[in-house]
C-alpha cells in the first residue's frame, strides 16, 4: 500500500516535470529566431527564453524582454512597452551567466 502511494507521487511529479518542459519547448520554438519590433521599429532579434521573459540580440548588446510585454507573436513580435533600462541590465545578466556552471554545495552539477 506505501509502495503505491510513493509510486503515485513519483509518477505525478515525473508528469508535471514532463509537461512543464514541453511547455517551455513550445514557448521557446514559439518566441526564438524572429525579428523584434515596438512601435514598428526594429529593436532585434529574439535567440533566448528564460523563465521570465525573452533575449533579444541587436548590435548594441542584449535584452530581456519580458512575456508581458508581447503584442502580438507571428512573423515578427510586436512588443509594447516595457523597461528598457531593466531589460539592457537583465540582459546583460544573461549574456553573462549564460554560458557558466552551476554547482551545489556537493560539488553536483545543478545548470
Amino acid at each position: 500500500m506505501i509502495f503505491m502511494s510513493i509510486l503515485n507521487k513519483i509518477s505525478n511529479f515525473l508528469k508535471k516535470t514532463a509537461s512543464e518542459k514541453e511547455d517551455n519547448k513550445a514557448r521557446a520554438h514559439a518566441l526564438t529566431g524572429k525579428f523584434v519590433k515596438q512601435n514598428g521599429v526594429d529593436i532585434g532579434e529574439s535567440i533566448a527564453v528564460t523563465g521570465t521573459g525573452f533575449i533579444v540580440k541587436n548590435p548594441d548588446g542584449f535584452m530581456s524582454i519580458p512575456f508581458d510585454a508581447v503584442v502580438t507573436n507571428s512573423e515578427i513580435i510586436a512588443v509594447g512597452d516595457f523597461n528598457r533600462e531593466e531589460s539592457i541590465q537583465l540582459g546583460k545578466d544573461w549574456f553573462e551567466r549564460k554560458d557558466t556552471l552551476q554547482f551545489d554545495e556537493k560539488g553536483m552539477l545543478v545548470k
